[in-house]
């Protein structure tokens, strides 16, 4: 039946767990090059096996390159999101000038008509913000004050004559939202959308590389069904060589006909031309390799590929229930409407809390000095004798009742609902879908049983037909007859088990699966550590691609290089 022998299904989707080292050595990040070393191969080895195949199509796909990277791009984002509680330093200078008329007040205060003065202002401190949604601030300040009022400071010690005064402060300050913007949920509403960005990021991931996988296996068992088909006919050619020769031997020995020689060239002739056609169709399905795996031609000829997997009966048997179950829990297009939804969640209680009235408790507590230069502020400062202390709260509400708060929270529920409707009709899709696979791996595993029956009884007939033509019993024709019936059925094998292996691919897609099945269904953060390394190894390999490019350059400029 054209069917080579093979271990079983799981040994060998087990030993694909190495097919993803073309993805780790490939170019994984659009624009990243390689070392000479580590350039994939541009030509198919002799012998090819699904595993090999499968790690040249992954280190070669731009499309699950632009996954990876969004999926960068969106943990960079959650890691950034994150960085809200890191201090921020701050410092100020400030130069101020002011000159004023005095009023009587003001003269009989100041005993002067005029004020005049300019200043030094210095600000330094740390800022943070804290879980609670409180902005906490702790710093230094120095004012360095020149005017015309320093007729004569008191020290620690003395009177000095009129000179610059230098005033510090230096102490902690907080203001804490007790309402709207405060506490912890709404504090970290960024943090935990983007975390859920990230999960659906990598579902979109996921679902790019089951479909690049799949889409490779069933390129590949293009190729072994068009391998099979021009094998078979290249069987039934011989067959039909052979009649002919023995149809003419017998012609000349006065036993057989013209006629049966003419009947036996023309089935010849057919098979033949069926012959080329399966040929055709088989450059095509390399053809079609080659590109998913972008690989040039290499000059290889069909009899050069040699695959090394053939497709196998799967006689496992898979009920809605437990395949319903796994796809609702590993389906990368349910996962993904499940974190939009919680997404949602969290910007309708984001938007109750933006309803609040803003109040906001604030406190300060703080040390002040005064001298005549900056050290003996500081000394004032950090004896403790001049405290200073605030505690207050400031009340802010629209008077129109939030009209933009409130039409958000309506916005926010009715994302929600979207999101709760996407939920269903994802859960239906995904329910249905399995069902009709389930179907299908059932309607080609009976397909290919019955066929192999069809095979075995023909290729009985066959013999039988042979037996007679040899005591002249049968004509040619009918032998040529029969083996069409028998080429037909092996035919119908091979194509019925290709149909079968798409239907497992299928249903190995719906239920979230195919990738675990695989062995290359990584965890979220491998997948992270992975991409993070090659990025770094992308930025390395920079300057290894220079070189590369200039070497080439310089080959095809010599005198006499050969032009591609």
């Amino acid at each position: 039946m054209g069917v080579k022998p093979s271990p079983n299904r799981r040994a060998r989707k087990g030993s694909s767990s190495l097919l993803l080292a073309g993805l780790l050595l490939g170019r994984l990040v659009s624009g990243q090059a390689v070392s000479a070393q580590d350039a994939p191969t541009k030509v198919f080895p002799g012998q090819l096996a699904l595993p090999t195949y499968l790690s040249l199509v992954l280190g070669n796909n731009q499309s699950l390159q632009v996954r990876l990277l969004e999926f960068e791009v969106s943990r960079r984002r959650y890691d950034g999101e994150k960085a809200i509680y890191e201090p921020d330093f701050v410092a100020s200078y400030e130069r101020q000038s002011n000159q004023r008329q005095n009023s009587r007040e003001q003269v009989s205060s100041q005993q002067t008509r005029t004020f005049e003065e300019e200043n030094n202002i210095y600000n330094t401190g740390l800022e943070a913000l804290v879980p609670t949604g409180a902005r906490v601030r702790l710093g230094y300040s120095l004012r360095d004050l020149d005017n015309n009022l320093q007729t004569g400071i008191v020290s620690f010690t003395a009177v000095v004559p009129r000179g610059r005064e230098y005033q510090s402060f230096g102490g902690l300050s907080l203001t804490q939202p007790l309402l709207k913007g405060g506490w912890n949920r709404s504090v970290t509403a960024n943090i935990r959308l983007a975390a859920l960005g990230s999960q659906v990021a990598f579902q979109d991931y996921r679902k790019q590389l089951m479909t690049v996988v799949s889409t490779a296996e069933a390129a590949y068992w293009n190729l072994h069904l068009a391998q099979e088909q021009m094998r078979f006919f290249d069987e039934s050619v011989r067959l039909a060589e052979t009649l002919v020769k023995d149809g003419k031997t017998r012609a000349q020995a006065g036993v057989g006909s013209e006629l049966e020689v003419l009947q036996s060239e023309a089935g010849l002739a057919l098979r033949r031309s069926k012959l080329g056609e399966a040929r055709q169709k088989y450059f095509e399905a390399v053809a079609q390799l080659r590109n998913l795996a972008g690989i040039d031609s290499g000059g290889d000829s069909p009899g050069q590929i040699q695959l090394l997997d053939a497709p196998i009966l799967d006689t496992q048997t898979r009920s809605f229930q437990e395949s319903g179950q796994r796809a609702l829990r590993q389906n990368p297009d349910y996962m993904s409407q499940i974190r939009k939804a919680e997404q949602e969640d969290i910007r309708i209680a984001y938007a109750k809390n933006q309803r609040l009235p803003q109040v906001d408790l604030k406190a300060s507590y703080g040390m002040n000095g005064l001298g005549p230069n900056i050290g003996d502020s500081w000394q004032a400062l950090s004896s403790g004798d001049f405290a200073s202390w605030s505690l207050g709260a400031e009340l802010r509400t629209p008077i129109g009742g939030g009209r933009r708060s409130r039409n958000e929270l309506q916005a926010a529920r009715l994302r929600k609902q979207q999101a709760l409707l996407g939920i269903q009709e994802t859960e239906a899709q995904v329910l249905n879908a399995v069902e009709t696979s389930l179907r299908k791996v059932k309607s080609t595993r009976d397909s290919v049983q019955t066929y192999q029956t069809v095979v075995q009884f023909n290729q009985d007939l066959l013999k039988t037909q042979l037996a007679r033509l040899d005591v002249g019993k049968v004509e040619a024709r009918k032998v040529l007859e029969v083996e069409a019936d028998l080429f037909e059925a092996k035919n119908a094998v091979v194509e019925a088990l290709i149909l079968h292996e798409r239907s497992l691919l299928e249903i190995g897609f719906i239920e979230g699966s195919l990738l675990s099945d695989r062995q290359i269904d990584w965890a979220q953060n491998e997948v992270q550590d992975k991409t993070k390394a090659m990025i770094r190894e992308a930025a390395k390999s920079e300057e290894r691609f220079r070189e590369i490019m200039t070497d080439l350059k310089n080959r095809y400029s010599r005198p006499g290089a050969k032009t591609p």
